[in-house]
């Protein structure tokens, strides 16, 4: 029987094969799905102890560690709500996403406890929490009886500015999101199969690649940071999967090309995987092309962790050009606009703001994306950008992405955001924004709008303005923050 709550998927794998390895840290350390489940069941317990209470709402900020992945499955077995917070969030940015989930207990450990409000009850994780919690004696917990379509989990919309959005779920729709993605991409399917948690724990894909894990019979490494070591923490721990965005795909493909290696550095790799933004169609070939491995590229966001994913049988074309066949349950449809709308199994039931959820949604029930895509007649879907992204130039509408993946296909570009600047005789300019590269020389204006030109691309759609930096504002998931890389562009006014 197949099970509906995250705490019952974890108990029932803990039944069906207790040793198998589940949770690995970059230490070496190794937690078998048995020993996570005790740990989670004594979790419970302990923050029952320190104060929390049935029926509230818990907020958490943690660095992607074990003791994250712990916590929140055994939060998963308590009747409250939890609300992760990335854990690169500072006080102000704490103090929203408090609100916005309406949290009475916030949990931080030590790297964590100085962006906590004083005003909001606050329990700081012990040093050594893994080993209190399996020091403390096996006893018996309250069953779990929650319903897996209770809602139970808050999640932010990421951003730079303004107020996030409270984002509901429930383990269903969590479930059917991790379902999707475990069965679409044969995750488990290699016999020593190893996945990376390389992102913030507390961001949605947590939970999902947790949840993946116990449906595929894989254990995960938790990378709490990403840093020139990467490549070489992979390839110590034999991870066959791994990614999260394209400036992860970018940072290995770096790796690659100054080691001056023919032969993959991480050898075990099989397949990069990721969400979030498009990724450009020349760094897909670029990494195939240089390590070895496809991009398995998918779609997803807050409102819908899961929505398409790309499969390991689909074509290099396919793979390169599209994001994938929507998940079963999923429901696609694009506007007249060009808009993607959304229903399904993992769709969010809403915000916790219902009038902000109100204004995101068709008046029949489907989610309003803000992502623009198309229905390839193979199945696929191509998303071609953000409706709010687009660039209004003399009344000409000019997606940065098809911009920016044209920009990637020269050589002397490695990184570039196409951004939109105000101007009084145009409405919007074009502006390219470039990553210095330690490879290579800095790119002129010039050269940049003849390699456009031999591309095909209109004139109206090349940059006026070319600026290069040294590195990019991302966001806490590694997306470039275009929001605020307009405001630096101009002087922090808008």
């Amino acid at each position: 029987m197949t099970v509906d709550t995250i705490a019952g998927l974890l108990d029932q794998s803990a039944l069906s094969r207790p040793h198998q390895p589940m949770i690995l840290d970059t230490a070496g350390a190794a937690l078998t799905v048995s020993e996570v489940a005790k740990l989670a069941k004594a979790g419970a317990r302990w923050l029952a102890e320190a104060g929390v209470r049935p029926g509230v709402t818990v907020a958490w900020q943690l660095p992607s560690q074990s003791s994250a992945a712990v916590l929140m499955l055994a939060l998963a077995r308590m009747p409250v709500v939890q609300a992760p917070v990335l854990h690169l969030y500072r006080r102000r940015e704490v103090r929203a996403a408090l609100d916005a989930a309406g949290a009475q207990v916030l949990i931080v450990d030590r790297s964590t406890a100085d962006n906590a409000p004083t005003d909001v009850p606050t329990i700081r994780l012990p040093d050594e929490f893994l080993g209190l919690l399996g020091g403390q004696p096996d006893l018996a917990v309250p069953d779990d009886t929650h319903s897996g379509h209770d809602v139970r989990w808050t999640y932010f919309t990421s951003g730079t500015t303004g107020h996030p959005k409270g984002v509901r779920h429930t383990d269903a729709t969590l479930l059917a999101a991790a379902r999707g993605y475990t069965t679409h991409l044969g995750l488990g399917d290699h016999p020593a199969e190893v996945g990376t948690i390389a992102f913030p724990i507390a961001h949605i894909g947590g939970i999902l690649y947790v949840a993946c894990a116990l449906i595929g019979s894989f254990p995960v490494l938790m990378v709490p940071k990403i840093d020139a070591q990467l490549p070489r923490v992979l390839a110590a721990n034999r991870v066959t999967l791994s990614g999260s965005s394209t400036a992860f795909y970018q940072l290995l493909l770096d790796a690659q090309l100054a080691s001056g290696r023919d032969e993959p550095i991480i050898p075990s790799l099989r397949m990069l995987i990721g969400g979030g933004a498009p990724c450009p169609p020349e760094l897909h070939r670029e990494v195939r092309r240089r390590m070895g491995v496809p991009i398995v590229h998918a779609y997803g966001m807050t409102e819908a962790p899961t929505i398409c994913v790309s499969q390991a049988t689909d074509t290099e074309e396919q793979q390169v050009n599209s994001c994938g066949r929507p998940i079963p349950g999923a429901q696609i449809r694009t506007a007249a606009t060009g808009e993607i709308e959304l229903r399904g199994a993992s769709v969010t039931p809403g915000y916790v703001d219902t009038e902000q959820w109100t204004n995101t949604t068709t008046p029949d029930g489907w989610f309003r994306t803000g992502d623009r895509g198309r229905l390839r007649p193979d199945g696929r879907i191509e998303i071609t950008g953000r409706i709010k992204d687009l660039i209004l130039r003399k009344g000409e509408n000019i997606s940065p992405d098809e911009v920016e993946n044209e920009l990637l296909a020269h050589p002397l570009i490695d990184a570039v955001a196409v951004v939109g600047q105000p101007d009084a005789q145009r409405g919007e300019m074009v502006c390219a924004v470039v990553r210095r590269s330690s490879r290579h020389r800095d790119i002129t204006l010039d050269e940049l709008c003849a390699f456009l030109d031999e591309r095909g691309l209109m004139k109206q759609k090349w940059p006026e303005r070319l600026v290069i930096v040294d590195e990019f504002p991302l966001t806490g998931l590694g997306k470039v923050a275009k929001s605020q890389l307009v405001e630096q562009l101009s002087g922090g006014t808008r």
